[in-house]
């Protein structure tokens, strides 16, 4: 791992912590739920652990940064933001998100829905068409100016901590930018609950906390074909694991890490199978390393991120991240490159590259190769195809599913501050001769589960008649 990121990591976790503290106070005077700190956490978390690996980054990037992100002038010196960035669309007159507002039941919907790449797409189109979209919501706070002071607080204490300039810019963005977000007066919803994705993303937060203060169905639908809990990360606690009454997980593993403990427990837990991990799994313990060359190795990378750092555990600037990735293509030349259909930038002309959607093209490969965990990983994983990890110190994983991960694919601990080369040289000389037997057998219930009984329209139909808990 590299050791700049290594320290920020200790850092971004401290930010937590005191955010965390912040929203342990408040909630003794208005409860966990319609409390600043659980809307607004994952921005604090994000703007100021980006501002600190900013600060490190090698490189300017030249992608927008919107509000709460930021790039490298303003972490080395925060300026006022533009109104109009801060602010979500409002409703438009464009006719399609009009129709998706029109209320044809009682169930409302956020951004982000998990349709699984079209594996769900008749439930889809009905769901879209019968569940009134929400576009803009503002997220109602008892005692709201009392609460934005607290914010204000709070924002005040992390810019003295970590020496922060221009920290009244700072302490204006962020009033802004919590009264863009917040409403003073509670809207009253007609639908009975509401169909969420992420809670990572600030619409779905908001939603949340706006339908559990009137008691009605939070459901909220986990992405990325894996089980949460195995990201033992903050967000997966603060975020994704928490804001709902009932969370439908992948897999049949749930177990709280260090980390990723959901602040406010849902009533419920349901779980499902990914829909493109069961349609490309195949059991098998009989999974080795090709024979010898030539063979096809496919490399599924994560995304290049531009602006967009953030940690603990997350990312690394796209400088170092390309560097590893040289290094990687110059001692293992084999490999063909796995586009991301996210990054912000292109990998170099010189490295073949696939842009198939994964689920269409990991069966025309013989070798899978990743150093970062996510969906693409875990799409690996599931497949009978011998897979490499050369873990480079992103992501922290539960220490179950670490072992079981061991099991499944050859293992190379990757130290950034080495000699990268060398180690990628040693390592593949080293799982080569091994001639280790493999299974995926023991991986599977991250992402799929013996009984699955998860359908989208149930789940729907189930919150239009309030019968969902």
């Amino acid at each position: 791992m590299n050791s700049t990121i290594q320290s920020i990591d200790a850092e971004s976790l401290a930010i937590i912590d005191l955010i965390k503290k912040y929203f342990e106070t408040l909630s003794i005077e208005v409860g966990p739920v319609g409390n600043i700190f659980i809307v607004f956490m994952h921005d604090l978390a994000v703007h100021f652990s980006g501002i600190l690996m900013h600060r490190k980054a090698v490189e300017h990037y030249s992608d927008v940064a919107q509000f709460p992100w930021v790039n490298k002038m303003y972490a080395l010196s925060p300026y006022p933001i533009v109104d109009s960035v801060n602010i979500e669309s409002s409703p438009t007159r464009d006719l399609k998100l009009w129709l998706r507002q029109l209320s044809l039941s009682y169930v409302a919907l956020g951004p982000a829905l998990p349709f699984g790449y079209h594996k769900d797409w008749f439930s889809a189109k009905m769901i879209n068409l019968l569940g009134c979209y929400k576009p803009y919501s503002g997220a109602y706070l008892p005692r709201r100016a009392d609460q934005i002071e607290w914010l204000l607080a709070c924002v005040r204490e992390l810019c003295k901590i970590y020496e922060i300039p221009n920290a009244k810019v700072e302490l204006e963005n962020w009033r802004k930018y919590a009264e863009s977000h917040t409403a003073v007066k509670q809207i009253l919803y007609r639908e009975r609950g509401v169909l969420l994705g992420s809670r990572n993303n600030l619409q779905n937060r908001k939603l949340a906390v706006n339908f559990l203060q009137q008691e009605k169905e939070v459901i909220a639908i986990t992405h990325g074909e894996v089980a949460n809990s195995v990201m033992d990360e903050p967000p997966f606690g603060y975020s994704e694991r928490t804001l709902c009454t009932i969370l439908i997980d992948y897999g049949s593993f749930d177990c709280d890490g260090e980390y990723n403990g959901p602040l406010i427990l849902p009533k419920q837990r349901m779980y499902r199978n990914g829909p493109v991990a069961e349609s490309i799994h195949r059991p098998s313990d009989t999974i080795r390393l090709p024979a010898s060359k030539p063979y096809r190795a496919l490399y599924i990378p994560t995304t290049y991120t531009g602006n967009g750092l953030y940690g603990p555990f997350h990312i690394y600037e796209d400088a170092l991240y390309r560097k590893w990735q040289h290094a990687l293509f110059q001692t293992f030349p084999e490999l063909t490159f796995k586009a991301h259909p996210k990054s912000v930038s292109r990998p170099p002309k010189s490295w073949k590259v696939e842009r198939r959607q994964l689920e269409i093209c990991i069966n025309d490969y013989e070798l899978l190769v990743f150093d970062y965990f996510a969906t693409g990983s875990m799409l690996a994983l599931v497949t009978d195809k011998p897979v490499i990890y050369f873990d480079i110190g992103l992501r922290r994983l539960h220490l179950e599913f670490i072992e079981d991960l061991k099991r499944r694919c050859e293992y190379a601990k990757i130290d950034l501050d080495s000699d990268m080369n060398q180690q990628v040289a040693t390592a593949l000389t080293k799982f080569w001769s091994s001639d280790v037997v493999r299974t995926n057998t023991t991986i599977s219930r991250y992402s799929l589960c013996d009984d699955s009984r998860f359908k989208w329209l149930d789940v729907f139909r189930s919150v239009a008649l309030g019968v969902a808990s």
